[in-house]
């Protein structure tokens, strides 16, 4: 019966066995690196048949991949087999399809790591750094655990050559001869039927991201996903938000913010802030700690003592123990940190062709007299954050260009504790009063202890040696700044960038990843003495708080409250293609690509539970959606100054 399948047949259903053997194996490498990494545990039915499905599902994924590289080549070997044997065009197609296998086999590889620092799959975001390139690829190299999974890309797609090149030696000498025309035609259609249907992925529908959604776990759901897939899928993924009426989100904005008033400026956010009490001036300092998840600290429950300088500082400082970053990026705490204005889906303004000028928190100061500088371990160019920053009220930046090359570790430059000594510098020579931000980046793959130092970890992990080494910089660098005549008169903030992945994984959009420390200290104790605030915050807030902290009359256009004397209801969060929403009972989670889910969240109860509390998914919806709409609405029509 075999012998009568024409040759080109059986060659395309040998790549695509073949193929769908090797994906499946990178699925198993995702699914044990992951489980180890992260120890998740199953909170719903069997676990056994929860890996079935989600594997079965990822069948489906990898099938339809496989669809679009056999497709063309399947075309072509029917056509021509109609007219003569096809043997002579096998080697060039095994080429052709070759190049497409090691691609999906690139991107398999790569998503594994990816995944088990984001907790989502490879997506068009990676894409978006691509004038960092340099920077990125020397981050690669410098990262042994990134070394290990080019390894398995070039291991895998070296065994798929020398499996297949057996196999095209066995087919190109049994080239069979010709069925009559009419079974030709037949097994020819049903051939290309079987790819239409294997492109399509499903029969009722073709398939969607959101058909790997198949219960409570989010790792379940995400490991049937196909990280091909979902990379070309993204990259075509539109990035708008029309799911509100403009004006119906912009009205909610102005409740959410309390503006009740039309200054008739060019945008329809702007309120001016006129304090009751005279102005009180400081020097101010903004340290942003890359990936200092709350999950890092004492405070908050780890038990490993890694951060005890800063555990210890939040203890003297006012401490907003709810607040969340805006994304998962350092483009995004910095951008929202500084400029107040959410993390839109993939939307990066900093690096934007049009640029935009925001109200801000550098021109606050900036119309006050002060001096700005921003100040960061590597090249000024990554995420275009020198050009922007210039170009949005900051005086000067220093970066690695002005730093002693033998001090530079990494691609990302100079390590946080050689920062924080450039810092000091630079403060003892500025004109008071000053405004200097700071981005840390120790605490980022590549991970280095430098040497040389009198930093002793307790840990033996390096991800956890290296959250040590961060506080030890930080309690260096305030022990130092005690000893400055401009200390006393200095405020200090203190806020993450974004988390990271790490503990046990509920949900899709882990808290870890965004629930950051917010702290504002200042060595003037009855100017800010210790308290605790539990109301929820964002990144967004640092502007009118400061600002309302220091009395400062301004005019607020942005989506900051001063969460001194503003209660916000929610915190609000993008990852990528999701937002999050959260308060004190609920998470309210919105894909782009996928259903909306609601979740009791106090016991990491995974249940959905959106068809409850419809009400309340409703109005957590509208809260989210209206910031994230209007803000790209601002951004687009210019109406951001």
């Amino acid at each position: 019966m075999m012998s009568k399948v024409p040759v080109y047949i059986k060659y395309i259903a040998s790549h695509y066995i073949l193929s769908v053997v090797f994906l499946f194996v990178f699925r198993v490498v995702l699914f044990l690196t992951h489980t180890s990494a992260h120890n998740t545990k199953v909170k719903e039915g069997n676990e056994l048949f929860l890996i079935s499905k989600s594997f079965l599902i990822g069948l489906q994924f990898d099938t339809v991949i496989m669809g679009y590289v056999l497709a063309l080549p399947l075309l072509i070997l029917t056509i021509y087999s109609f007219f003569r044997k096809v043997d002579k065009l096998l080697k060039p197609i095994t080429y052709f399809i070759y190049g497409l296998i090691l691609f999906s086999f690139f991107i398999s590889a790569a998503d594994i790591p990816y995944f088990n620092y984001n907790f989502a799959r490879l997506s068009a975001v990676v894409l978006e750094s691509a004038s960092d390139s340099k920077i990125i690829f020397s981050m690669v190299l410098e990262e042994p655990s990134y070394a290990v999974f080019f390894l398995v890309w070039f291991v895998m797609f070296g065994l798929y050559v020398y499996l297949f090149n057996k196999i095209l030696r066995v087919l190109s000498y049994k080239d069979n001869a010709r069925l009559p025309i009419v079974q030709h035609s037949l097994v020819a259609l049903l051939g290309l039927g079987l790819v239409f249907f294997a492109i399509r992925g499903r029969i009722d529908s073709p398939i969607r991201i959101n058909h790997s959604f198949f219960c409570n776990h989010s790792f379940y759901n995400q490991l049937g996903l196909n990280p091909t897939f979902v990379l070309l899928k993204s990259l075509k993924q539109d990035q708008s938000i029309k799911i509100l009426d403009d004006e119906v989100a912009l009205n909610n904005v102005k409740k959410q913010l309390g503006i009740t008033t039309d200054l008739k400026l060019n945008s329809p956010l702007a309120r001016k802030v006129k304090p009751a009490k005279t102005r009180i001036e400081k020097n101010i300092v903004l340290v942003i700690l890359e990936s200092m998840t709350a999950h890092k600290l004492e405070r908050f429950g780890n038990t490993d003592n890694l951060t005890p300088f800063f555990d210890s500082l939040a203890r003297i400082s006012y401490s907003f123990d709810n607040v969340y970053s805006a994304g998962f990026h350092t483009c995004n705490g910095i951008f929202s940190t500084l400029y107040s204005y959410p993390t839109v889906l993939r939307e990066r303004p900093m690096s934007a062709l049009d640029m935009k000028y925001f109200n801000s928190l550098p021109r606050v100061f900036k119309e006050l007299g002060y001096e700005n500088k921003y100040f960061t371990t590597g090249s000024q160019t990554f995420d275009n954050a020198g050009a922007f920053l210039s170009n949005n009220d900051f005086d000067k930046i220093i970066s690695q260009k002005d730093y002693d090359p033998k001090y530079i570790q990494s691609s990302f430059g100079i390590p946080d504790h050689k920062l924080f000594d450039y810092v000091i510098e630079e403060l003892d020579i500025q004109k008071a009063p000053f405004f200097s931000a700071i981005m840390t980046i120790s605490d980022h793959g590549p991970y280095i202890i430098p040497k040389g130092i009198d930093f002793k970890p307790k840990h033996k992990n390096i991800k956890k040696q290296i959250v040590e080494y961060v506080d030890w910089s930080l309690k260096q660098f305030m022990e130092t700044a005690k000893t400055k005549d401009w200390y006393e008169n200095t405020v200090f903030v203190f806020v993450a960038d974004h988390g990271v992945v790490m503990g046990e994984i509920t949900y899709e959009i882990p808290f870890s990843l965004h629930h950051i420390p917010l702290l504002i200290y200042a060595p003037d104790t009855s100017f800010v003495k210790p308290k605790v605030f539990n109301d929820y915050g964002t990144q967004m807030d640092v502007l009118p708080t400061l600002s309302g902290l220091l009395n400062i009359e301004y005019t607020n256009n942005t989506f900051g409250v001063n969460l001194l004397k503003t209660n916000r209801p929610y915190s609000v969060f993008s990852s990528d293609d999701k937002f999050g929403c959260i308060d004190d009972e609920f998470y309210y989670i919105y894909r782009k690509n996928g259903k909306e889910t609601l979740h009791k969240y106090k016991n990491k109860n995974p249940e959905d539970v959106l068809d409850k509390y419809t009400e309340k998914a409703k109005e957590m919806k509208e809260y989210v959606i209206s910031i994230m709409q209007t803000g790209k609405r601002m951004i687009r029509q210019g109406k951001t100054e």
